[in-house]
């Protein structure tokens, strides 16, 4: 009797997991799939994000940084997805609390300032910049006295460090990069994918 139960145990479980892989395959190739391998979960520009297109280029290029309006707009994703009305939750930057600032537009322009000022502190290294607009821009004078050159590694110390002086359980995100590029790659092969298929 129990060997019975093993063997339908066990193959339950066969089936189980032969059902997960099927559905990652099929998901990666399916026609209405993002195709962003092993995701396939929106995580690419929100229609709430990319509605503030206009503006977020407005202000990049206000900034003589243009070229950088899509990885803006993944800061803009990481920090409200499009749907609080401080769209980059500029406020702190400011010195203000929280969701102080209440119109989108002057969270975009205040944000893209703030991110230009941390590509300007940062020598222009956009990991160092993207972190230190999490952090604040005191981090790329501490990547400055730690080697000079970003490391995920270098993000957790500081984090620790701020948290612990601050008496804080936490501080900041220290792995706000890889939140941020993964919105900005995600979209960028969601957007290659879709011209292939017009192709």
């Amino acid at each position: 009797m129990r060997k019975i139960g093993s063997l339908i145990v066990s193959s339950l479980l066969l089936i189980g997991v032969s059902f997960v892989f099927l559905y990652i395959i099929s998901s990666m190739y399916s026609p209405q799939a993002d195709h962003v391998p092993l995701l396939n979960d929106k995580r690419v520009i929100s229609p709430e994000v990319e509605n503030y297109r206009p503006i977020i280029t407005k202000y990049a290029k206000a900034n003589g940084i243009e070229h950088y309006t899509d990885l803006i707009m993944a800061i803009a994703m990481q920090e409200s997805k499009g749907k609080a009305l401080d769209v980059m939750q500029a406020s702190e930057s400011q010195g203000l609390p929280k969701d102080s600032i209440n119109k989108p537009e002057t969270s975009i322009r205040l944000g893209t300032e703030y991110f230009k000022k941390a590509l300007t502190k940062s020598n222009g290294n956009i990991s160092t910049a993207l972190q230190s607009y999490n952090f604040g821009l005191g981090f790329s004078d501490y990547v400055k006295l730690h080697g000079g050159k970003y490391t995920p590694q270098l993000a957790q110390q500081f984090s620790k460090e701020k948290a612990k002086a601050l008496h804080w359980t936490s501080y900041g995100d220290p792995e706000y990069v890889n939140h941020v590029m993964r919105y900005y790659t995600n979209e960028k092969q969601k957007r290659e994918l879709a011209k292939k298929n017009d192709d």
